[in-house]
């Protein structure tokens, strides 16, 4: 399986250790949330988690207003996680789900996945696919 400059290797060094720091954080946590540490978390600015934190009218940063604000924040991670959103989180996608969420152009993903012989994408497959494609 390719990795290095493949869409696999942006996955595996960006996205996968983000999504974990992002749920230890969320699990340990206990009371109210720092804006500082949601902010440093979720690749914002502090000022941006205040803005957002003020339009949904958020006074304290609960664990629910977390994701309200990962929902809302410009990172990357955070229009990953929009995007995922956006799709419904199912348990198989569609290529154009895939395409979308990823921000892969469609018809290089179409190419991998009939070169794969893959119609939906799971969690398993995801990796063989992503690991296929150039960045």
């Amino acid at each position: 399986m390719k990795s290095t400059n493949s869409y696999l290797h942006t996955y595996l060094e960006k996205i996968v250790p983000k999504l974990q720091e992002i749920d230890i954080y969320i699990k340990s946590a206990e009371g109210y949330l720092d804006p500082k540490h949601v902010a440093d978390v979720l690749e914002l600015s502090e000022t941006e988690v205040w803005e957002i934190a003020r339009v949904n009218n958020i006074k304290r940063i609960g664990k629910r207003d977390f994701f309200k604000i990962m929902e809302a924040g410009s990172s990357f991670i955070c229009g990953l996680y929009r995007r995922e959103l956006e799709c419904g989180s199912p348990l198989t996608y569609t290529r154009k789900n895939i395409a979308y969420i990823y921000q892969i152009d469609i018809d290089r993903l179409n190419s991998v996945c009939d070169s794969l012989g893959i119609s939906e994408v799971t969690s398993y497959t995801l990796p063989h696919l992503l690991a296929q494609i150039a960045v």
